[in-house]
């Protein structure tokens, strides 16, 4: 038993040790700009860790205003500590997720016991897990996802516990993680609202004798759901609001345009095409397309030929649902109605198909690849099975090595994908320190995220100075405010370029197109800013 402990023991360890230096690979090649929600969590991080406020001088918040997108402020809250001891940086932003890739694997492996039983199940799903792309492409960024797949999984598995055991240890531990994982990001609150659906129903066709201790369970758990969800009615949420599909201005003018071409209201509506769109989307989570080909369709996460699991995994996923079955597992129910709901979502936004909002997906998808492969292995006659194991152990690794290769060589030099991880912002940010005292005034384009935060982040610009000039205007259609200017910076470039002693900073067709632009001596003495093969910014000083 003390063998099969320290076997265990050790091939965990060897787990999470590789999933951790997956994610510190190269990290700095890949993932080598920093993008403006990146920059917004590490700047409040660092505002908070200085003045205990945010950005806008809110004590200690319960969201992050920062571009009108009330973002939920743990990933910022949990950085503090790595801000503090690496420094307001990438990797001081990053060092929290990278933290995470090591404890990941442990909390899929004790996930995987509490539903499935055995440890073999769980190490293998932990091996899935600590190699795959899925989970490392976000975790080599500073995306609160991540973080929230740690607490969401936690809270599964000491709710798991709780029912078993109805210990007050395992009791808190899944209410902190409950309560925490709503703090973190909006996928983990379908998930709280999953896991308290099936807790009623399970109360409803419990025995009375256990009634009593599920009614307990769920009261406090309820309570805790309450208690965070409120903190909608002190903090608007109008990112959230607009990110559901059914809100997008697209989805209303197509109803409207079937319904100026005769349709009828009754077949033709927000409710029956907004169910019929929500199923085709949660379907598409499902397909080889988003699993083994195309995945996320932002390019900060995903590119047509960076697979999110291998096809022997796909394969195993579907082995593994046949045995749950077929071995009659007493969580198959559960385990299959998570399944379905993990993407909902990313199938109620209008923003395309997303990595980051179904995570927690493909976490089912390898605790139940790793049954599948396991069981299936079981079936090999044991002569055969040495041999059988080597051979899945090649096709694996031929998988990943294929996906990673296109990841770590290819994608980063993608045109696409330096515009969408909004470089250029690491030398401007130089120039700027390096010209400050030279120009009274610097014009910056908006076309590239926002600048301002950008700024604030590279150039560790002090919370104290910056929190008295902090101003957001009114929220566009998409939830999102502005900040026009701070310090000597002004975020638009004017009508004119006919100011003197200031700097003018766009993208090369702003400026060169623009009234003042002198297409013979400016040309000559425009600098320019550029990525890989990418040019970013064009710089003109007066």
């Amino acid at each position: 038993m003390l063998a099969l402990f320290k076997r265990t023991t050790v091939l965990l360890f060897l787990i999470c040790l590789g999933s951790f230096l997956l994610t510190i690979y190269r990290a700095g090649d890949v993932s080598v700009c920093t993008n403006a929600d990146e920059s917004a969590f590490g700047y409040n991080a660092f505002s908070i860790l200085k003045t205990g406020r945010d950005e806008y001088g809110t004590f200690l918040p319960l969201r992050l205003k920062s571009f009108g997108d009330n973002k939920l402020p743990l990933y910022s809250y949990f950085s503090i500590p790595f801000v503090a001891a690496l420094g307001l940086n990438d990797v001081g932003i990053r060092g929290l997720n990278m933290l995470i890739s090591i404890l990941l694997p442990i909390a899929v492996y004790f996930l995987t016991i509490e539903l499935l039983g055995k440890k073999s199940y769980g190490l293998v799903a932990a091996f899935f897990t600590a190699l795959s792309l899925s989970t490392h492409i976000t975790a080599r960024q500073a995306h609160e996802s991540i973080l929230s797949l740690l607490l969401s999984i936690t809270m599964f598995i000491f709710y798991l516990r709780s029912l078993r055991s109805y210990k007050p240890k395992d009791i808190i531990l899944f209410l902190l993680a409950t309560v925490l994982s709503l703090l973190s990001y909006h996928p983990a609150r379908l998930l709280a609202l999953f896991l308290a659906t099936s807790h009623a129903i399970m109360f409803f066709v419990a025995p009375k004798i256990e009634k009593k201790r599920l009614f307990v369970l769920g009261g406090f758990f309820i309570a805790a759901l309450a208690l965070l969800l409120s903190v909608d009615i002190f903090y608007n949420p109008s990112r959230l609001n607009n990110l559901l599909f059914v809100n997008s201005p697209g989805f209303s003018l197509r109803i409207n345009e079937l319904r100026g071409e005769g349709a009828n209201r009754f077949l033709y509506n927000k409710l029956t095409l907004g169910a019929k769109e929500l199923i085709y989307q949660n379907l598409a989570y499902y397909s080889p397309q988003f699993l083994l080909s195309r995945g996320d369709e932002n390019y900060r996460f995903g590119y047509p030929g960076m697979s999110l699991i291998t096809a022997l995994e796909f394969l195993f996923l579907f082995i593994g649902l046949y045995y749950l079955f077929k071995n009659k597992n007493k969580h198959r129910f559960f385990i299959v109605a998570l399944l379905l709901v993990a993407p909902l979502s990313g199938s109620l936004s209008w923003a395309g198909i997303s990595l980051t909002r179904v995570l927690f997906l493909f976490v089912l998808i390898f605790v139940i690849a790793g049954y599948g492969a396991v069981e299936f292995i079981k079936e090999i006659p044991k002569k055969n099975r040495a041999v059988a194991i080597v051979a899945l152990i090649i096709l694996q690794i031929i998988g990943l090595f294929s996906s990673w290769d296109f990841y770590l060589n290819h994608y980063p030099k993608r045109a696409v994908v330096i515009r969408s991880q909004e470089c250029g912002y690491t030398e401007l940010a130089q120039y700027v320190s390096d010209n400050y005292s030279s120009y009274k005034k610097f014009y910056i384009t908006k076309q590239n995220g926002e600048p301002y935060m950008h700024l604030l982040y590279r150039l560790k610009y002090p919370p104290s100075k910056y929190q008295p000039q902090s101003h957001l205007t009114a929220a566009d259609q998409y939830g999102f405010g502005q900040v026009e200017s701070f310090d000597k910076f002004v975020f638009s470039l004017p009508n004119e370029l006919n100011e003197k002693n200031v700097v003018y900073i766009g993208f090369p067709d702003e400026l060169k197109n623009r009234p003042g632009f002198n297409a013979g001596s400016d040309s000559k003495g425009l600098k320019t800013i550029s990525v890989g093969t990418e040019e970013i910014f064009s710089i003109l000083e007066r």
